[in-house]
């Protein structure tokens, strides 16, 4: 047996699987029970893994089964799946008065014959027939009456030969526009593997459809083998800033030691090809490298560049994947048949050995922070690995993190700059525009006059335009003019959000939704309006002023489906005029088409109470503006109310070090990191008495216990959620402490309680 098999044990009367973390037969204890044996899967994690894990554990203060939970693949552990089966026609609707007919209609014609609970819950035309209770509540009475039976199903860990699906062109005719243009594009690249069809946009229903029909033929092949090493030649030369940079990184690996670097390089001034250059000599000693992008939209993009470099020694960690293929890549980075890792935060597990170079893109995304148990930051996570490795970590960012630019400015680690964009591109020109001087001129629309102008430019000169709103839907709420009522979520303390194209009022914690009102519910009045702006608000006013504008839209309502994200974007590049969207198009992206950024609110989340709203709101602008002119000259528009707020000011005037100057020096008067380490405890229940008198406990035996600053118990910015209050007990530390250990006693003993339950964020 070895460390990270997976093995069988006895727990209670059943009979479990387990990891194993040391050896059972070095222990002298005589009470131990022995162990079944060992399972057909492979191992679970390395040595790494188990110290990364470990790490998690006392770090985050997080059990060891959770935090292994996070290094382990989880198609690699022997489970239980269960699914739901429909029967063979669809029941009759008059018996089921309470469940809509259309998601009755919706599961037995475009759901597969058996599909998991899950797929029922995300599936964007079935929330848009009830909210996730709701759904609960409807399948529940399908199940109670035998329409749907569930089947449990044991299945092992993949464990057989790396093998993809692919699709041909079948013999058969099949009717619907979705099935008719997923049989053109298999006919015109037959063999084409299924996941680049779901990349496409082709969802599995529709797949399965098509093969059902005999209109596509499935088939499993193993993958086009070896995976050879190829490493392409520069396709530019370097400027001299990439060239003083990657020989800085140079010296650092060739020290073969653990160090930390930050590459602070601005829009546009090519820190991909400084990535690239720096892992080829990593690669040719015999090392490997692990790529670290935060957003799952920014994958495809990323992932292309380093194809190209490096060939098919090159994994991808992504949505697009199922969860074999995702298993296999795993296990092709373990078996030491791949050189580079690009992929999301969980990508900073991949089971590599002789990890020399750890590369942290967009550094400064909050995205690297996962906000479920455990919750770990992937950016310390991947600096403990270089610390175990030795290897060096390179985070590389417009807009690094504050708590990386001190520890630079202070020589902790490493500084390099990167001032100057690539080639002949140049920064945008930024316009700051006071949306309250607009109001007072008479514009009541959401662009300014100026905007608008740059659009139609835009349009006549056949270039491309984005337009950044950090909210989805239509509006932020609706609101009566006669009462003053606003609708909100009857089990979270947030007002509902409209998604006027769906006709819904819909709450983005815990989905909840009702219709849009066309009367005030409370007096009665048609004096009801929406206030605020969202993307498909936006999204709506650009087709209105320019019925001849391509419009894409990007945000979590249109990006549901897996491959969503990369169709999005190639449609945009090749037919699109105009792109509206979230956070998800303000980094990262570079189409040099672009000559024109819209920023339309950049107040949304600059008054939110969190320390970190004054960088955010900087970060986004920024990085958002740093989309235009980068084939051409461009310019960005900034709308505002807030003109002079100095997150604001410093952005249009792409000065960096101007406001982390000004933004640190607040930090260290205020105590917030990186002058200060931050812990939250929240305690959270359906009880709200019982949970704020629990939470009143925690931090009276805290104050009484230990010396650092306890505050609170507050309720969470959001107070309730899914019917559960949720109150928090806020600590703060000196920089470099770590939670004393009457902390961690009070964290164990909230943990058994039985009435409420403990969220431990460490680092928020």
């Amino acid at each position: 047996m070895r460390l990270g098999d997976v093995v069988r044990v006895p727990l209670g009367n059943r009979d479990v699987h387990a990891f194993a973390v040391s050896d059972p037969y070095a222990s002298d204890r005589r009470d131990l029970r022995a162990i079944y044996g060992t399972t057909a899967a492979p191992r679970a994690f390395t040595h790494v893994g188990l110290q990364l894990a470990q790490f998690i554990a006392e770090h985050y203060v997080t059990t060891l089964g959770e935090a292994l939970s996070a290094v382990v693949l989880s198609a690699a552990i022997p489970r239980t799946v269960e699914r739901l089966v429909r029967g063979s026609s669809p029941p009759k609707a008059e018996r089921f008065r309470s469940v809509p007919p259309r998601l009755i209609a919706l599961l037995w014609e475009d759901f597969p014959e058996a599909f998991s609970l899950e797929h029922v819950l995300r599936h964007p035309a079935a929330r848009r027939a009830a909210d996730r209770a709701g759904l609960l509540r409807h399948i529940g009475a399908l199940v109670r009456s035998g329409a749907l039976r569930r089947e449990r199903t044991f299945v092992d860990a993949r464990v057989h030969e790396y093998r993809i699906r692919v699709l041909e062109p079948g013999e058969a005719d099949i009717a619907g526009p979705k099935a008719r243009a997923l049989a053109s594009f298999v006919r015109a690249a037959p063999g084409v593997p299924r996941s680049d069809a779901l990349l496409a946009g082709f969802s599995n229903a529709v797949i399965a459809r098509a093969v059902k029909a005999g209109a596509l033929i499935e088939r499993e092949i193993a993958p086009e083998q070896p995976r050879e090493r190829t490493i392409a030649a520069a396709a530019f030369v370097p400027t001299n800033e990439q060239r003083t940079a990657l020989a800085a990184i140079a010296r650092a690996l060739d020290a073969g030691a653990f160090y930390e670097m930050l590459l602070q390089g601005i829009t546009g001034s090519g820190k991909t090809f400084v990535y690239i250059e720096a892992i080829k000599p990593v690669i040719e000693s015999g090392g490997r490298a692990i790529v670290l992008v935060p957003e799952i939209s920014l994958t495809p993009q990323t992932a292309a560049r380093f194809e190209a470099a490096f060939g098919r020694r090159v994994a991808v960690l992504h949505s697009a994947l199922s969860e074999r293929e995702r298993y296999d890549a795993w296990q092709a980075c373990a078996s030491g048949d791949v050189d580079v890792v690009v992929g999301a935060r969980s990508a900073v597990f991949a089971p590599l050995d002789r990890v020399r170079l750890l590369v942290v893109d967009e550094a400064h995304e909050l995205s690297y922070k996962q906000e479920t148990s455990p919750r770990y930051h992937a950016v310390t996570v991947a600096r403990r690995r270089m610390q175990l490795e030795g290897g060096v970590l390179l985070l590389g960012s417009a807009t690094p993190p504050l708590e990386a630019y001190d520890a630079a400015r202070h020589g902790t680690i490493a500084h390099l700059r990167l001032d100057r964009r690539t080639g002949d591109g140049q920064l945008p020109e930024v316009h700051v525009v006071d949306m309250a001087r607009e109001f007072d001129a008479g514009n009541r629309h959401i662009f300014c006059d100026r905007l608008v102008r740059g659009l139609g430019e835009r349009l006549q000169l056949g270039e491309k335009t984005v337009l950044f709103v950090n909210r989805r839907g239509s509006a932020g709420f609706v609101l009566c003019r006669a009462c003053g009522h606003v609708p909100e979520c009857a089990r979270c303390t947030v007002s509902l959000t409209v998604h006027r194209s769906e006709g819904l009022l819909r709450c983005h914690y815990c989905d909840a939704q009702m219709p849009l009102p066309k009367t005030c519910p409370r007096c009665g009045s048609t004096s009801i309006r929406d206030f605020g702006v969202g993307t498909e608000r936006v999204a709506s006013e650009v087709a209105r002023l320019f019925p001849q504008a391509r419009v894409v839209r990007m945000d979590s309502d249109t990006t549901t489906r897996v491959g969503d994200h990369a169709r999005l974007l190639k449609r945009f590049e090749y037919d699109g005029d105009v792109l509206v969207g979230t956070q998800m198009v303000a980094k990262g992206l570079d189409f040099p088409q672009v000559t024109l950024v819209g920023v339309v609110a950049a107040d949304i989340g600059l008054h939110a109470p969190d320390y970190r709203a004054s960088e955010r709101t900087f970060d986004l602008t920024t990085q958002v503006c740093g989309r235009s002119g980068r084939g051409r000259s461009g310019e960005a528009v900034v709308q505002t109310y807030a003109p002079d707020h100095p997150a604001i000011r410093f952005a249009a005037a792409h000065d960096y070090d101007g406001f982390a100057a000004h933004e640190l020096l607040e930090r260290q008067t205020a105590g917030y990191p990186p002058f200060a380490r931050l812990g939250f405890l929240g305690v959270i229940g359906r009880n709200r008495r019982v949970v704020l008198a629990r939470a009143a406990a925690y931090a009276e035996r805290l104050r009484a216990t230990t010396a650092i600053e306890v505050l609170g118990p507050a309720p969470f910015p959001v107070a309730k959620v899914n019917d559960e209050w949720r109150y928090r007990i806020s600590l703060r530390l000196p920089r470099d402490a770590e939670l004393p250990p009457s902390v961690r006693v009070v964290i164990e003993e909230a943990r058994r309680d039985r009435e409420t339950r403990l969220a431990v964020n460490v680092d928020p």
